[in-house]
């Protein structure tokens, strides 16, 4: 199918193994230009109540002898985890491709389906020019509480014989390391204690049996499961809990719709623990059971693996309210396939109800990202932009920033506000080297000053000239980025998604992408970088000075940028999200 002028995109492959299905595509460019080529592909998968995206990723490019760009893009989809519901007797393939502005379905018809295999149970066929495949003996799912009754009374029942099995297990450890007829561990690792080898391969034998991993945390989940189940037969379900494993306090997007949720009486708890499930004090997990017991509405500020696989979930609202706006980096699912993703297997993210995002411009991909089904992703704001509309609020931050950091007051304003490079917390990094304060100010003038905010994960300290100490803040440990924005000139940044809020206040922006190539294919992004920011992109500090010097930052790309990713642009966000929480609780 052509999907513009100089692109072609066909299914090349499809194969199903088992539960495996691999799904091949391939992408034809003949502008002559493939260098600035930027193609993306995704994959939607339809049940009769579901829908899931994935990404297609190109895996191989060339160029062909007439100097075209070829792209392959190849990929193993898990069938078993794609739905919620495991519904596999009939669902439907379609290949999507970006065309420049929005993602459209590729057409496929018999010549191109000339490589797919009908194996074991499916059937693969074409209707109406998608993909539709079905299982030649339909599998009956039962979803149903006597099913569910006999299936809680069989773990029971393993895991008595199991732990009634335990002395046998030991023996067996014992067996294994006495008389050597399988090493378990090395000599090294334990110093050569014997009595810790038999323990370990007890346990390992005990956890095999049982299916059930041993260990602190998972003891601590089960305990957690069962209070909620069992105070859920008790309390009453009429509250809304906030619940963070990123603050420690009311903050963010949780503050502003718990002040309004407050204007309406509604009855509010909260569980802000910053940290994961296995840190958890035993005494706590009773208090987060109670509170989930009483609550009908759960909401959460970012990935909160403390209520990951809770049964109790089931009956209860989980809404997340993501702390990012707009849609720019690749996360969650989205990073399938790419070094730090997750894997199809994972839990994460997929049990959300409802997920609200800042315009419906993005639906797509927060389902994408989430796992979840477009439907649940609802376009009715970031609560925490709601500031950028209050000019009392603006004129206040400003004013204590001037008092907190006299030298900024008479300056034009750079904030350089770069993300980080990395897998995460553990690796984060960014190459100081790259980014050269004392060259840039120098070539200024005194009239600039320059504040660096380096992403929270980066710890180390961006080193600065001497000679430019004096004008040059680093704020990356003290002041909330989005106050920043309030007396900020011009934005230097590279792949941060500050740029949306950046956006609402108008704020001219550069895109410092000296390492763009390789972040595309190590993390990538929904869009196109260079037909999607809104500013000037810069390769090297050179281009950076030149651009301040000359006031050539692409404005005139912000306007529109920021009515693409915020349908509405009136500071009551919270107050839309708000509603839709007591709606669901009444």
């Amino acid at each position: 199918m052509k999907l513009n002028e100089n692109t072609e995109v066909y299914v090349d492959k499809l194969a199903i193994r088992n539960n495996i299905m691999t799904l091949g595509a391939l992408v034809k460019n003949t502008s002559g230009k493939p260098e600035s080529i930027e193609v993306k592909l995704a994959v939607k998968f339809e049940n009769e109540t579901e829908t899931r995206i994935l990404p297609l990723p190109i895996t191989d490019t060339s160029i062909d002898e007439h100097g075209n760009y070829v792209g392959y893009a190849v990929f193993e989809y898990e069938l078993d985890v794609l739905f919620a519901n495991k519904d596999l007797n009939r669902f439907i393939v379609r290949l999507q491709a970006y065309n420049g502005s929005r993602y459209q379905d590729v057409t496929v018809d018999n010549q191109d389906f000339d490589q797919v295999k009908e194996e074991n149970e499916y059937l693969c066929t074409v209707s109406e020019q998608r993909i539709v495949i079905k299982r030649k003996k339909p599998v009956t799912y039962l979803n149903h509480w006597i099913l569910s009754f006999f299936c809680s009374i069989y773990r029971i029942i393993e895991f008595g014989i199991g732990t009634l099995l335990i002395p046998l297990f030991l023996l067996d450890g014992i067996y294994v390391v006495l008389l050597g007829k399988q090493r378990w561990l090395e000599e090294k690792t334990y110093g050569g204690n014997q009595i810790k080898r038999t323990i370990l391969f007890a346990k390992w034998r005990y956890s095999s049996f049982c299916r059930w991993t041993i260990n602190l945390a998972t003891l601590k989940r089960l305990i957690l499961n069962v209070s909620t189940s069992f105070l859920s037969l008790f309390c009453r379900k009429k509250c809304i809990l906030f619940v963070s494993s990123r603050r420690s306090d009311v903050t963010g997007n949780i503050a502003y719709v718990n002040n309004v949720l407050q204007e309406k009486n509604a009855d509010v708890l909260f569980w802000l623990e910053p940290g994961k499930t296995k840190f958890i004090k035993f005494r706590k997990v009773f208090c987060l059971a109670y509170k989930i017991a009483k609550s009908k509405v759960i909401i959460v500020d970012d990935y909160t693996p403390v209520l990951n696989d809770i049964w109790a979930l089931k009956h209860r609202k989980l809404i997340q309210l993501w702390h990012a706006c707009g849609a720019f980096k690749t996360f969650g699912f989205s990073r399938i396939g790419k070094d730090g993703g997750p894997n199809q297997t994972s839990r994460n993210h997929r049990s959300y109800d409802y997920a609200m995002v800042s315009s419906s411009e993005i639906c797509r991909f927060y389902a994408e990202g989430f796992g979840i089904d477009e439907k649940s992703v609802k376009p009715l704001g970031v609560p925490r932009t709601d500031d950028f509309f209050d000019e009392e609020y603006k004129v206040k931050i400003r004013q204590r920033l001037y008092e907190q950091y006299p030298a900024l007051q008479g300056k034009k304003v750079i904030l350089f506000a770069p993300t980080f490079r990395g897998n995460g917390v553990g690796s984060a990094y960014y190459p100081f080297e790259k980014f050269d304060a004392g060259a840039l100010l120098e070539q200024l003038g005194e009239e600039y000053i320059l504040i660096i905010k380096h992403h929270p994960f980066v710890t180390d300290i961006h080193p600065v000239d001497e000679a430019v100490k004096g004008r040059v803040l680093d704020l990356s440990k003290e002041s909330e980025i989005n106050d920043l924005l309030f007396i900020t000139d011009v934005l230097i940044t590279d792949y941060s998604s500050v740029i949306f809020e950046a956006s609402l206040l108008d704020i001219p922006m550069l895109f410092y992408a000296f390492d763009l190539e390789e972040y595309v294919v190590n993390r990538d992004f929904y869009y196109p970088f260079k037909n999607f920011v809104p500013g000037r992109i810069v390769r090297n500090l050179t281009d950076i000075i030149c651009a301040v010097k000359e006031q050539q930052y692409e404005k005139e790309k912000v306007s529109s940028f920021k009515h693409r990713f915020f349908d509405d642009l009136d500071g009551r966000a919270s107050e839309r999200v708000a509603d839709f929480v007591m709606e669901l609780l009444n």
